[in-house]
């Protein structure tokens, strides 16, 4: 591991539209956190490397895994809008020792070609292995971001210009939405208070008084800007339509959504963390389309 154990890092974690890609668009924008970044990826851009690149080309000991990893990661967008030239990476790979030596080599090389003392990294998918990243990255720095559930299922339900769900999936869509943020809430909650250098956001927080907010972000993470500075760049990566008619939620929709924040309240978070796992399980590798939009590469 390298001696600074992640010194420069900074992990926005927390689960999708919960707000983390506003937050990391402002972090990135204050122009003392580098990012990987582009307009058509709404701003900071998702790595994924934890949770499928590292998980899937593993381990990078073995010759041919570490050719296939360098192939497909070289072909994403995420390495292609890195700014550094595939030599970098070429380098980083002949001494790295493991998939974290790697991404901390590219990215450290990422904040210096940007002028940046810090980087960041945000990827939903990396959200229930904080306590892995924590232990690999010891000196890094976590912003934790959670969101009440009621606006968060309203975002999820017409998220990616998608038509909303109707009838029993929309109920489905609204329960299994409302478990997935308890469990990514309470697991963050407790990653929080258990880590020195994780600091917990609530987006509804945040959005009514965007100015103390921004203060604590700032104070938390050690950053040497005002904070007015944490602007995004980015036009705002939201889910709804111009008539706002896309938050609204009926009184069946509230309804199950009572039903899954009880339910998420009252289960066990390790029933709710196993129940997550063998979802994920059972959708495979899961690579989204946007991984290598640039290239065509498929794994």
């Amino acid at each position: 591991m390298p001696a600074d154990g992640g010194a420069r890092a900074i992990f926005v974690l927390g689960l999708q539209r919960s707000g983390t890609t506003w937050v990391a668009n402002m972090l990135h924008g204050s122009g003392s956190v580098a990012a990987v970044a582009a307009e058509d990826h709404r701003g900071v851009h998702e790595s994924l490397y934890f949770s499928h690149f590292s998980r899937i080309f593993a381990p990078l000991s073995v010759p041919q895994v570490r050719a296939a990893f360098r192939m497909a990661f070289a072909a994403s967008d995420y390495w292609l809008l890195s700014g550094l030239p595939d030599a970098t990476l070429d380098a980083i790979l002949s001494t790295a020792r493991d998939h974290g030596d790697v991404f901390e080599a590219i990215m450290d090389a990422v904040a210096d070609l940007q002028g940046a003392p810090h980087w960041l990294e945000k990827s939903p998918h990396h959200t229930l292995l904080a306590r892995q990243l924590a232990t690999r990255f010891p000196a890094a720095r976590f912003v934790c971001v959670t969101r009440d559930s009621r606006t968060l299922i309203a975002s999820r339900l017409s998220a990616y210009g998608r038509t909303a769900p109707t009838g029993v999936r929309r109920l489905a869509d609204i329960l299994r939405g409302a478990l997935a943020n308890a469990l990514h809430t309470r697991y963050l909650r407790r990653f929080a208070r258990d880590t020195p250098l994780a600091y917990l956001v609530h987006y509804d927080t945040l959005v009514a008084d965007q100015d103390a907010g921004r203060d604590g972000i700032v104070r938390a993470l050690g950053l040497a800007v005002p904070p007015g500075a944490l602007v995004s760049r980015f036009a705002p990566n939201t889910s709804h339509d111009p008539s706002r008619a896309t938050r609204h939620l009926s009184r069946l929709d509230r309804a199950a959504l009572g039903i899954g924040n009880m339910l998420g309240r009252v289960l066990p978070l390790s029933l709710l963390g196993r129940l997550e796992r063998r979802r994920r399980v059972a959708r495979g590798a899961d690579w989204p389309d946007w991984v290598w939009k640039r290239s065509g590469f498929r794994p």
